[in-house]
């Protein structure tokens, strides 16, 4: 009878596990439903034991003097799926009971079902003498089943320890949190360990249950109910994303990577909107999140620390948006830490629309400081930042799958450096203090991702437009914004030999300065994500081929009138309608001439003919006879020509295509 009872739960727990996938899918908190469960098979696992050790003569439970109590982030009904099950096995030991055969026969049982666990067995005497480490993962620890008395005397027993070491234990949570900065997240991250992680969450977790000392949350102590609810929403999606990891690599995986993101997106009925797919909504969120829950399980640590060294509390009030810009515009110009009090001042702090534009004004103050990055990145983090920069708002937490970062956090990364070469590079050092701003504003606001440069240009002037800028200033930053990864598109996917791609890359920086600007804003933002060492040598090529280029007023004249039919021609119905490969052929035709001479519809009809045939003619005769001709390099145009020796040439034109 229990040989069939002990397969009747395995079968049901193996069919639970294999089902994780539908019951993810239909839950919309898996956590807590997943621990429930977990619950009731332990409580099953628990009744087969006793059902095995004591068989007739089965005893209650409360005098059994053993209990099984979930840990760790299953006290908190936090359990994902495919993670191992945290437990503590409690006993007294007494004569009459003879409990560690039990207690093994209880591991056993689990073992041989493949449920995971990660467990400790204390005697309830031995709690003293545990180390410090394992006794705060009895903190909040949870009743799963067994004797009811002997949990009271283990929580008996643990509050005394906690009332006598509460410092020492706190010391050890405390330890989790290494310092109270705001760092920048990878977007492939691991979900446990890094910042804003699952393991920062359940050490916050503990400190709270360590000092609570009234029915109320005591995080209230130091934020109101929106602040928790914020947090509490981020770390329900944590989980969930936890989970999602987990059922998609189908074992307890903690690194969220790239190559399994759609399979992750599909788990978590992530849908595409009209400019993100649904990938990029994922990534986007799970940053979100983290940041969240990063900062505010550092500030609640640091609150707590604080108290703990009676170090008295700092108290920001601002009364508005203008006021708080204006203490920060105040302050020395250096780097600047901010203790996290003032993020969270800052996150707090309510303003309406009139106060937006007032703000503005002082905004732009903010780029003419010689240390800007520490501001910019105070408001980036108190969520102030995409307010007074609309655009920048777009673009917060957007995945940049070919980089480690996301493209925001690549602009701070690139403004870290500016400042940090501000003095050092001849490039930058000879620049004046509104050069120097409009170049800060223009790195800021390189995190938006287009690739098309009218949209680039709008979003720009909309923007900046409200600033009062010098119209040299103002165009000198409009180049630069709309073309702050042509050096970087080049280095990778052109022949930086190319005279074509050079004049491209001339017509469209328009002078010296503006070209050796680009080269050190490129330099430097691959110094900020670890470029390797060829990129750099790529890039100086194409600035030392770009130079002599500029010594050429005639090939300058002639590219720009290329480039400027040629940006109208992409935009065209004709152009559009023609496939990836061919539009790739057109703007790569190396002749300047044949783009600026030709109509539209010859130079695509040309361009087609060319790509299809290795030779191919035809005439016209809609005012003279016209004879063209497409072909190989290599095609000995005199036959052509000794042909027609008897007919009046008016004139020939010779131009170069591409290769193949």
């Amino acid at each position: 009878m229990l040989n069939k009872e002990l397969e009747l739960f395995k079968k049901n727990l193996n069919t639970y596990a294999q089902n994780y996938r539908k019951f993810f899918l239909k839950q919309g908190s898996f956590s807590l439903y997943h621990s429930k469960n977990m619950d009731n098979f332990l409580k099953k696992t628990y009744d087969i034991v006793l059902k095995e050790c004591f068989e007739n003569f089965l005893p209650t439970s409360d005098n059994i003097p053993f209990c099984v109590l979930a840990s760790k982030g299953y006290a908190k009904n936090n359990l994902c799926a495919n993670e191992s099950v945290s437990l503590i096995f409690v006993y007294k030991d007494i004569k009459a009971y003879h409990l560690k055969p039990m207690i093994k026969a209880f591991i056993e049982i689990l073992n041989d079902v493949h449920l995971q666990i990660d467990y400790v067995v204390l005697e309830l005497n031995g709690l003293y003498n545990a180390s410090n480490e394992l006794k705060t993962t009895i903190i909040g620890a949870r009743f799963i089943c067994g004797s009811k008395i002997l949990f009271k005397s283990v929580k008996e027993k643990f509050d005394s320890i906690l009332h006598a070491n509460k410092n020492e234990f706190a010391q050890i949570l405390l330890a989790n949190f290494k310092d109270f900065n705001l760092p920048f997240i990878k977007q492939e991250f691991n979900i446990k360990k890094d910042f804003g992680g699952l393991d920062h969450l359940r050490a916050l977790e503990s400190l709270l249950t360590l000092f609570k000392n009234s029915p109320k949350n005591y995080a209230l102590n130091f934020m109101d109910e929106k602040n928790v609810s914020e947090l509490r929403l981020a770390a329900d999606f944590l989980l969930s994303l936890k989970s999602a990891i987990n059922l998609q690599s189908n074992k307890d995986q903690d690194e969220f990577l790239f190559s399994n993101i759609h399979e992750i997106a599909e788990l978590m009925y992530r849908k595409g909107k009209k400019n993100l797919d649904a990938e990029k909504i994922l990534v986007q969120k799970a940053l979100q999140s983290m940041h969240t829950i990063g900062f505010y399980t550092h500030f609640l640590a640091y609150k707590i620390q604080n108290e703990l060294q009676n170090i008295a509390q700092k108290q920001y009030r601002f009364k508005n948006l203008a006021e708080a810009l204006t203490f920060l515009l105040g302050l020395k110009d250096q780097d600047i830490a901010f203790d996290l009090d003032l993020v969270f001042a800052l996150k707090n702090l309510s303003y309406e629309k009139k106060d937006l534009e007032k703000a503005l004004a002082l905004f732009e103050k903010i780029f003419y400081k010689r240390h800007s990055f520490c501001i910019l990145k105070l408001l980036l983090d108190s969520g102030i930042l995409k307010e007074l920069c609309k655009p920048f708002g777009m673009v917060r937490f957007l995945s940049d799958e070919e980089g480690d970062y996301s493209f925001d956090e690549q602009a701070f990364l690139l403004l870290k450096e500016f400042e940090k070469y501000e003095d050092e590079l001849e490039s930058l050092k000879n620049l004046n203090t509104d050069e120097k701003m409009i170049l800060k504003l223009v790195i800021l606001l390189s995190a938006i991702n287009n690739e098309n440069e009218i949209s680039l240009a709008s979003i720009y002037r909309a923007y900046c437009i409200k600033f009062n800028l010098k119209n040299d200033i103002f165009e000198l930053g409009l180049r630069i914004f709309k073309n702050h990864n042509a050096l970087k598109e080049l280095a990778e996917k052109e022949d930086v030999y190319n005279p074509i791609i050079i004049c491209a890359l001339l017509s469209k920086v328009e002078n010296l300065k503006t070209l050796k600007l680009l080269h050190t804003l490129t330099w430097l933002k691959a110094k900020a994500l670890n470029r390797n060492p060829f990129f750099y040598k790529v890039i100086d090529r194409i600035l030392e081929n770009a130079k002599q280029g500029f010594d050429d007023e005639n090939l300058l004249d002639e590219t720009a009138r290329r480039v400027k039919k040629e940006l109208t021609l992409k935009r065209t119905k004709l152009f559009l309608e023609q496939n990836a490969i061919l539009q790739d052929k057109i703007t790569h035709i190396k002749s300047n001439l044949f783009i600026i001479k030709n109509t539209f519809e010859d130079i695509v009809e040309i361009a087609r003919f060319a790509k299809e045939n290795d030779f191919k003619f035809w005439f016209s005769n809609s005012t003279n006879l016209s004879l063209q001709i497409v072909a190989f390099k290599d095609f000995k145009i005199e036959i052509v020509l000794t042909a027609l020796a008897n007919l009046n040439l008016v004139f020939m034109n010779l131009f170069e295509l591409f290769d193949d």
